[in-house]
């Protein structure tokens, strides 16, 4: 039997899911392989850096974080123990003290013990990670050699026979018979605007020494410059503004204690002010605390793999194309789906009987709280900009009071977790042009901004931070919705423009802090693996029509489209790399579900597997046959 040589590009989250299916193959069917591994850094943990302060947290309840698969969902065992997050940091002696988490040694007392609703911080999801790379490795049996090579891969090609040679940039070269490309979070090359605000805060920076444009935020450490008495603007209020204005004050010193029902904050004097803007100027909702247990979910009704798979085949016969339009076909069913979740949890609070789902139509009441809550901005105006901070801090305590209730009762997070829950479906509908491309388009730009605010937000108590801040006069939303960045030469400061009901504003501010993950675009990706990759027409973007969404273009298999349309069948993509054609790409796997990462690594595996069997039959019939009566020549 050949030792096949396989290579996995990056070695994040998607990769350790991979490498743990690799495991669990190669152990079932004794097959010797190499693996190669590139990643520059350590395995496992990817964005997760073991080393990041305790104040970055995640944004998931630990005991729904695991990156093992659940054992119903592979064909194969896992080849080592399975913790999921929470179970991992007991056994290794982690409790809480306050708002840090500490390992303690067996036997010793002290602090409390963590619970499942726990919001851990992001350097144990990374220790975490790591020691689950440490478990798969040494339980890789031993026809496996595993090699990390700690460099980046800048190019890579087909040979004559297939495989691949995949060069780093220390020169050195990897052949592969096949190769795992799983990167992870990218970085785009400046935008026009982008560079705009960059060569202002070089070219001004000797007439204003606070003046500076951080464009991509990751890792925070490029904060350290801005000085304590600057005015920073950041860009963005989802998850990394939440990491930034951490990093800017509890990074700095500055501490948070109990006031009352909520939390004062103590400024250390290290603070620059901070100003949060972005096109809504909307605060994330915080989780509803989790009511659900490990593995609970809404059983949707009426937004439905079956529903959808009417609606296709009910377009393909009137129009020819199962694609289908989001606002006129599947909207109402969605929205009917969260009502009903409203009622529910509406009914429970009343002690009375939930709905029956066979005649339940969605009420005024229900679609007016959705409404609300889905675009909160609909229809208002603000005459000034203290009229909107007041707005602002409203929404985000009335949120808190609601998430304190819970996922099951607050009517409000009853409903925001429909979208959560009925994720897969959402995936059904949009993946690998399932909506028309202008469809696709506005579903992007209008409803997903409006689905990852409201469900996937921050804990609870990061906004309870927020509004500690904002009543301390650290943080400030005067600019509001919509805000235009200019230049101002003659103060050397960026300004922000806004346009209020009684007339518009202008706040200068020093630093412009952009907190925005970039979409994955292949064109203008900044990766040189990426830009050679398309110039050689390995892999090609990923279009819905003229709608190019992100991503590289893959098949139903995880195999990148070449130029000419042809998938690639010893190549395979996942994870962030494919956000276009695929959706919600980023989510780690839950304790006792099935998690799309673990599906994808199932199914490229089992392939990968039978491709392997496949050449050694092959390879077995190709060879000379030998006749019992042959005779024997020798020298």
């Amino acid at each position: 039997m050949k030792r096949y040589s396989v290579t996995l590009i990056g070695m994040g989250p998607r990769g350790l899911s991979l490498l743990e299916r690799i495991a669990a193959f190669a152990r079932a069917h004794n097959t010797p392989l190499q693996v190669n591994l590139i990643d520059p850094a350590e395995c496992g943990p990817g964005v997760h850096a073991p080393g990041q302060p305790q104040h970055l947290l995640i944004n998931t309840v630990a005991s729904q974080v695991t990156i093992f698969p659940f054992r119903e969902a592979v064909e194969l065992a896992p080849v080592c123990a399975t913790p999921s997050l929470t179970e991992w940091a007991h056994a290794e002696g982690y409790r809480r003290f306050g708002d840090q988490f500490v390992q303690v040694a067996p036997g010793e007392e002290g602090g409390a013990a963590i619970t499942p609703l726990d919001y851990l911080p992001r350097y144990l999801l990374g220790r975490y990670l790591v020691w689950a790379y440490d478990a798969i490795r040494a339980a890789l049996p031993p026809t496996v050699a595993l090699t990390h090579l700690r460099q980046r891969a800048i190019d890579m090609f087909q040979m004559p026979d297939g495989s691949f040679m995949v060069e780093l940039d220390s020169g050195f070269s990897v052949g592969s018979d096949f190769v795992f490309m799983t990167t992870g979070h990218s970085r785009n090359n400046l935008t026009d605007e982008e560079a705009w605000c960059h060569k202002f805060a070089q070219d001004h920076a000797r007439y204003n020494g606070k003046l500076a444009f951080i464009r991509h935020v990751y890792p925070l450490d490029k904060l350290v410059g801005i000085a304590s008495d600057a005015r920073v603007a950041i860009e963005g209020l989802g998850l990394t503004a939440h990491d930034v204005v951490s990093q800017l004050t509890v990074g700095r010193g500055g501490r948070f204690e109990p006031s009352g029902s909520g939390l004062r904050y103590l400024a250390s004097g290290r603070e620059p002010a901070l100003l949060l803007f972005s096109r809504k100027c909307l605060p994330a909702a915080a989780r509803g605390v989790n009511q659900k247990g490990l593995n609970g979910r809404h059983q949707t009704r009426f937004f439905t793999r079956e529903a959808l798979r009417v609606l296709r085949q009910q377009a393909q016969r009137e129009r020819g194309s199962p694609q289908l339009d989001f606002d006129r076909e599947l909207l109402p069913l969605l929205i009917r789906e969260m009502g009903y979740a409203w009622r529910c949890a509406l009914a429970e609070a009343r002690s009375a009987p939930a709905p029956d789902p066979l005649h339940y139509a969605l009420g005024a009441e229900e679609r007016a709280a959705i409404d609300a809550m889905l675009f909160p901005l609909q229809g208002r105006k603000f005459a000034t900009a203290d009229d909107f901070a007041t707005f602002f801090t409203c929404m985000i305590a009335d949120d808190l009071s609601e998430a304190r209730r819970g996922n099951l009762g607050s009517p409000i997070k009853a409903a925001t977790d429909v979208l959560r829950d009925a994720r897969a479906v959402l995936q059904d509908m949009i993946e690998h042009g399932g909506l028309t491309a202008a469809s696709h388009r506005k579903f992007l730009s209008v409803y997903n901004p409006a689905i990852n605010r409201v469900t996937f937000g921050p804990p609870g108590q990061r906004n309870e931070q927020w509004l500690a801040l904002l009543e301390a006069g650290v943080l400030s939303v005067a600019a509001g919705p919509n805000a235009a960045v200019r230049i101002d030469e003659d103060r050397s400061q960026f300004a922000l423009h806004t346009r209020f009901a009684s007339g518009p504003t202008v706040q200068h501010v020093d630093a412009l802090v952009v907190a925005r993950l970039d979409v994955f675009s292949p064109e203008t990706d900044e990766s040189p693996l990426i830009r050679n990759l398309l110039k050689r027409g390995t892999i090609r973007p990923y279009y819905n029509g003229t709608f190019h969404p992100g991503g590289v273009d893959i098949d139903q298999a995880n195999h990148p489209l070449d130029s000419a349309a042809r998938p690639v069948g010893n190549l395979w993509a996942l994870g962030y790399l494919v956000e276009g054609p695929h959706y919600y790409t980023h989510a780690l796997p839950r304790p006792q579900l099935h998690s799309r990462q673990v599906l994808d690594a199932e199914r490229c595996v089992r392939e990968l597997f039978a491709q392997m069997a496949e050449r050694d039959s092959a390879r077995r019939q190709v060879r000379p046959r030998v006749f019992a009566g042959a005779e024997r020549v020798t020298s």
